[in-house]
């Protein structure tokens, strides 16, 4: 009795004691304590006596939401930007596709309304005129203009932009300027002179004549081009290759021409397209001579006041667009490379 009621004095201090001394250790030296009033969950919340529930938050990062929006707008955006190109490609391509459809079309089914470009029957008969009206002949012509032409614009040009970007001398700004400003005076406008010179020369109605003429017009815009890259290699190559031994045309010929080879590829390519559809100066120097005729004035020929036959016409412009894509197939990456490299100073 008088245990019991010292155990009540001492507010239960035996109890306590006892049931401190028999708990488990803990881990860090200490006894486990026991839970509060409220208890423990096992899903990690807690309890508190007043029955208020301390509930952790879900784990779904703002981060991630805001790059799954991000992604989405990306998605539309691209799929916007992709869907202009297709309707641009679209709207460029029908005129070629057109022309291709129109040359294997019969005649009854060129104009049709509604127009389909797969036509009920094939036919080869455009060609077929188009051939016998001599365009061998027209694309031999061509091509023999073209590839002299281009060659001789290159040959002239390669050593006038090595001057102009290298060479410090008197009058070069001035003798720069004057070349842009030939570059700048359309061919039409000094047609009448130009006409009046070569038959002085004797040079109407002649390959030689238009290649030259060719020439003259086009040198000044390619070596403007040129100079350009010229400028984008860095001087040190050439002093490395004068204390080599090597002179300036050594320099230009074993050292230069390979950095500047993309740029003699854009000017190859824009010197071909000009020169393989030129219409208005082939047609007034070579005049009335069939023989001479290139595939731009042939096309012209299947046009007469009485008509026009069209599919003669498009089996015609068919037959003269492939060498060009054939050529800007061949040459598209290095297009491509001197177009980025011309724009890029310094590089």
């Amino acid at each position: 009795m008088t245990e019991d009621h010292d155990r009540a004095e001492d507010g239960g201090s035996g109890d306590s004691y006892d049931g401190a001394r028999n708990r488990p250790p803990r881990s860090d030296g200490g006894t486990a304590e026991e839970p509060a009033a409220g208890g423990s969950r096992a899903d990690g919340g807690t309890t508190s006596a007043s029955g208020t529930v301390a509930e952790r938050l879900p784990g779904a990062p703002l981060e991630e939401a805001r790059d799954a929006l991000a992604d989405t707008d990306r998605r539309l955006l691209d799929a916007v930007v992709y869907g202009l190109y297709a309707v641009a490609m679209l709207f460029f391509a029908f005129p070629v596709l057109w022309i291709v459809s129109a040359s294997v079309r019969p005649q009854g089914e060129l104009l049709t309304f509604p127009f389909r470009f797969i036509p009920q029957e094939v036919s080869l008969t455009a060609y077929q005129r188009v051939f016998r009206e001599g365009m061998v002949t027209w694309l031999f012509n061509s091509t023999v203009i073209t590839l002299v032409g281009v060659g001789s614009i290159i040959a002239v040009s390669v050593p006038a932009a090595y001057a102009f970007s290298r060479f410090r001398f008197r009058g070069r700004r001035q003798l720069l300027g004057l070349v842009l400003l030939f570059q700048m005076i359309s061919s039409i406008i000094i047609i009448v002179p130009l006409y009046s010179v070569m038959t002085t020369l004797g040079l109407i109605e002649t390959r030689v004549g238009l290649i030259l003429l060719y020439v003259g017009i086009q040198t000044p815009f390619s070596i403007w081009l040129l100079k350009g890259y010229f400028d984008t290699i860095p001087e040190e190559l050439d002093y490395a290759a004068r204390i080599d031994g090597c002179n300036r045309l050594q320099t230009l010929r074993h050292v230069l021409l390979r950095p500047i080879a993309p740029g003699i590829a854009v000017v190859a390519i824009f010197n071909t397209v000009f020169l393989w559809s030129e219409f208005v100066l082939a047609y007034t120097v070579l005049g009335s001579e069939r023989s001479l005729y290139t595939i731009s004035i042939g096309v012209y020929e299947f046009q007469s006041q009485f008509g026009n036959d069209w599919r003669a016409i498009a089996a015609a412009s068919v037959v003269g667009m492939l060498p060009l894509v054939t050529v800007f197939i061949a040459l598209q990456r290095y297009f491509v490379k001197g177009l980025i490299k011309g724009s890029l100073k310094g590089e």
